[in-house]
Formats: C-alpha cells, sequence, structure tokens
C-alpha cells in the first residue's frame, strides 16, 4: 500500500473583510487559480462572525456543490439550521438559490468548500443534503475518534450522496496517538488542523493550527495518510476527493465548462428559473 507524502503546506492567511460588514472576516483556506493542483476542490474559504444578526443576501450558484462545515456557533435559514459539527451538503447542479433570511450567531466560525461537478452531472437536478453530527458514522480506535461525513474510514461509511467520490472527516485525536486512514491513492487530498499540532505524512511533516497539508494522487489501489497527534492532541479536518481532469471556467458563483454555459447560468438565473433551497426537502440519508 503506498504511504503518503505531504507534497506542499499552506497556512490560512490572516483575516481579512468579508462580504456582510465590520463583523464579518474571511480568508481562503483554499484559494482559486490553481485548479490542476486542488482538482475537484475549487475553493474554501474560513467565515468568522463576532455579531449575531443576519448573515448575507439569498443568491445562486450552478454547476457546482458548496460544502458547509460549521465549526462555531449556528446558522439558520429558511433550508433549515445547522449548529456547531453539521454539513449541508448542496448540490447547485443546474441552479439554486439559497442562504434566504440567514440568521447566524455570535462567534459563528465556518468552512465554505466549492467542489467541481463532474462533466456529465454538471447540470443535474440541485439537491440538498443536512448532514447532522449525531448522525454521523464514527469510526473510533485507541486515542481517535473521526467522525465520517462522507465517504468511508475504517468501519464507518457515510450515507451520504455524492456527484463526485469524496471524503470528508473531522478528526480528534489525544496526545501522542496514532492514525493512518485509508484513502483511495487516486484522490487529491488535504488536511486543515482545526486546533494542536500533529505530523503527518511518510516524512513527517510538521502541522500545527491554520496549516493545511496537501498530498496528491498517486498510482495504485489504495494508499494511507499517516497521522501522529502533538503533545497537546490535534483536531483535523480531512478532505479528499477524486480529481476530474476538466476544463473550467467560473464566475460570480457559477462554474462551468464554457462561457456559453455561463450565460446560460446567467440568463436562467435572471428569468427566475433557479428553485429555492428553502423550498426543497433535504435529501434523506439512507
Amino acid at each position: 500500500m503506498l504511504h503518503r507524502s505531504i507534497d506542499r503546506v499552506t497556512t490560512i492567511p490572516p483575516l481579512g473583510p468579508g462580504f456582510d460588514g465590520e463583523r464579518h472576516k474571511a480568508a481562503l483556506v483554499v484559494s482559486p487559480g490553481n485548479f490542476n493542483a486542488t482538482d475537484p476542490f475549487f475553493l474554501m474559504a474560513d467565515d468568522h462572525i463576532t455579531l449575531e444578526g443576519r448573515f448575507g443576501e439569498a443568491h445562486p450558484h450552478a454547476g457546482l456543490e458548496t460544502v458547509t462545515f460549521m465549526l462555531n456557533g449556528t446558522m439558520e435559514d429558511t433550508g433549515g439550521r445547522l449548529a456547531e459539527g453539521d454539513v449541508e451538503w448542496m448540490t447547485a447542479g443546474s441552479g439554486i438559490v439559497h442562504s434566504e433570511d440567514a440568521m447566524v450567531s455570535t462567534g459563528m466560525r465556518l468552512f465554505q468548500l466549492w467542489l467541481v461537478l463532474p462533466e456529465g452531472q454538471r447540470n443535474m437536478p440541485p439537491r440538498v443534503q443536512i448532514l447532522q453530527r449525531a448522525a454521523m458514522p464514527v469510526h473510533v480506535e485507541p486515542g481517535v475518534e473521526a467522525i465520517v461525513y462522507s465517504g468511508r474510514l475504517g468501519d464507518a461509511a457515510a450515507a451520504t450522496k455524492n456527484a463526485v467520490p469524496v471524503t470528508l472527516a473531522d478528526i480528534r485525536m489525544e496526545p501522542d496517538a496514532s492514525f493512518a486512514p485509508e484513502l483511495p491513492a487516486a484522490y487529491n487530498a488535504f488536511t486543515v488542523v482545526i486546533d494542536g499540532e500533529a505530523t503527518a505524512g511518510a516524512g513527517g511533516e510538521p502541522l500545527s493550527e491554520n496549516m493545511v497539508g496537501w498530498t496528491g494522487p498517486a498510482g495504485g489501489a489504495s494508499s494511507m495518510l499517516a497521522l501522529r497527534a502533538g503533545a497537546k492532541g490535534a483536531r483535523i479536518l480531512l478532505y479528499a476527493g477524486q480529481p476530474q481532469n476538466i476544463e473550467v471556467v467560473a464566475q460570480g458563483p457559477f462554474i462551468a465548462g464554457s462561457r456559453e454555459e455561463l450565460a446560460g447560468y446567467y440568463a436562467a438565473f435572471r428569468q427566475g428559473r433557479f428553485p429555492h433551497a428553502g423550498t426543497m426537502r433535504p435529501v434523506a440519508l439512507a
């Protein structure tokens, strides 16, 4: 089995102004513009709110999936409520409008990931999945607890419906604990340290809070990524997904295969043809 190495390390930059006034600060965990290296992950934002209240405005998406991980606090809109540890997995597909009348709590922090859809499913019907932390499968071994929101780790397999095969897990490790999650070798993957310190990969790359370690796809069927917590333990989010190896163009909230397809999304939105997430029943997980 392939033992993965960490190919590159980035750090979440200092928070800057967000889109919703003084109380909103944000930074990019995954920056757009280098999709060949991050495929299928297009971007990921780290959003912080210092004061409760309305958050943003209703807006559209098309041609992608958004994966919103609630790290702290709560967010509630017409589509439902996310509490700490919950995830909304929204497939925009042919187009959707969401974040209607969104309200957030003081101290809210979330990660929002944009996933590129496969060419054949870019315009699939939209759907929304609410992944409640308490309902997610958990893989446990000595000193390790991994909540699995998508994909499989060990004996824990999530029922989340994926257009792109993706593993998403929240891994909590006690001091000096070791864990070697198995991943398909073809997946591109990154880890984000939320708390504590750890080493990752065959070379024992040191990672600390707000550092992002990337490990690229390789040959073979399976691989493992060695993780070892530091003296104070660690909390690590693991994202891994199947690269799509396609060319995409992006503008505003849309990702498409061509400028013509982008223009079609804008026209459909202006004509009111996108359904609203708040009117859609979240997909039930089997």
